[in-house]
């Protein structure tokens, strides 16, 4: 009984860790960066290269996994928990650029170690269908929390004070998602079974060594798609609450991250429902274009019903492109699929606020149009890539 009883938790500690990686560690700065800017009178310029800044860290956390040079085990997901939940903190020392630059770049490795950890981990604790869709909740609800925060606190608590709540309630979280079980050699799982199991393992090991020119290129169809995903995401990630500012308030508009935190959180698990009833490429498709359309709502959000509707739109897809573009990597039996993917996917979003910074910082409405541009480029590749790697529909 206690055995099965520790079994149903286990994603809820996976959900927990990705809610200190990436809803906290990662997004706490959207919903925090316009009180920061009109108190330290920043301006676009400076809080879009800390965020570009966080986002190269994060390509570094995912690459070395997928380069090997890395392994995600227990030492590095726990340590990574450890200085994702003190970065959050260390924030609040000093309004320094080089400081602020130098703390999201490194709080950027721990949740792309985290986030790597915890995703290639899914798909060998599955005991249901929905427990991937339930992990992949655990960013939503991190956002969820991230706004509320703010929206809670933003009245009487200055930007300091909100990143040491953030950073109080991302080590509760980093507790309960201590124990996510990592194995010691997850890259192992595929060569360690018993040969007496696997009479076709010679085969088998020959085919993945010389891979199949056609499934290589749908690999790398799939990687654009998923850069271009990066970009055009983040952008809206990254700046819905700024375009929010002048029709809410500076502390008001956190509500819109709040609003896309109550859709991200369940849209995982309904992704997961959806892709199972028509299967995963028309749900990428409806996905995508629900995604899409909501970048191209934001422009046009002079009131708040229609930034409601346009946050919500972004975090109800966001993840759920993310979950089924991850699953269709590993179907297409790529080794460290996730880690691969999500390194193009951080190089998209690296480039996604550098363009912001270069030559949008002026124009936040600009930028919501070259999200959707990226977003509709990485719908295509995206479908392509899946439609011709071989993968189940």
């Amino acid at each position: 009984m206690p055995d099965s009883s520790s079994h149903s938790l286990i994603p809820l500690r996976g959900g927990l860790g990705l809610s200190v990686a990436m809803g906290m560690g990662r997004f706490f700065y959207t919903p925090a960066l316009p009180l920061m800017v009109a108190a330290l009178s920043w301006g676009a310029g400076p809080g879009s290269w800390i965020a570009t800044l966080n986002y190269i860290g994060y390509f570094i956390g995912s690459l070395v996994v997928a380069r090997g040079w890395v392994e995600p085990n227990r030492a590095v997901y726990r340590l990574s928990l450890i200085v994702s939940t003190l970065g959050l903190a260390a924030v609040a020392l000093t309004p320094n650029l080089i400081w602020q630059g130098s703390i999201r770049t490194v709080a950027g490795i721990a949740s792309g170690l985290i986030f790597v950890c915890v995703t290639q981990r899914i798909p060998a604790n599955a005991r249901g269908r929905h427990d991937g869709g339930i992990v992949f909740g655990g960013v939503g609800f991190g956002i969820l929390v991230s706004g509320a925060i703010v929206l809670t606190a933003g009245g009487f608590a200055d930007w300091r004070q909100l990143w040491l709540i953030c950073a109080a309630v991302s080590a509760v979280f980093t507790v309960i998602a201590w124990t996510w079980p990592i194995p010691v050699r997850i890259p192992a799982e595929a060569t360690t079974a018993d040969p007496a199991d696997s009479p076709d393992t010679t085969a088998d090991t020959a085919e993945d060594t010389a891979f199949d020119a056609d499934r290589r290129r749908s690999m790398l169809v799939l990687s654009a798609g998923y850069f271009f995903q990066g970009g055009g995401y983040i952008i809206i990630g990254t700046y819905l609450v700024v375009l929010a500012g002048p029709v809410f308030g500076d502390a008001a508009a956190a509500s819109t991250w709040l609003v896309a935190g109550l859709a991200t959180a369940p849209s995982p698990l309904l992704w997961s429902f959806v892709a199972g009833r028509i299967g995963t490429v028309r749900a990428l498709t409806v996905c995508y274009s629900l995604q899409v359309f909501g970048a191209l709502l934001a422009i046009f959000g002079s009131t708040p019903i229609v930034l409601f509707i346009a946050a919500a739109l972004f975090g109800s897809t966001f993840i759920g492109v993310t979950m089924m573009t991850i699953g269709i990597g590993t179907q297409m039996g790529v080794a460290n699929a996730s880690a691969r993917l999500t390194t193009w996917y951080s190089i998209g979003q690296i480039a996604g606020p550098a363009l912001v910074a270069v030559a949008l910082s002026e124009n936040i409405v600009a930028a919501f149009i070259a999200s959707a541009i990226a977003l509709a480029i990485a719908m295509v590749l995206t479908l392509v890539g899946t439609l011709t790697g071989g993968v189940e529909r």
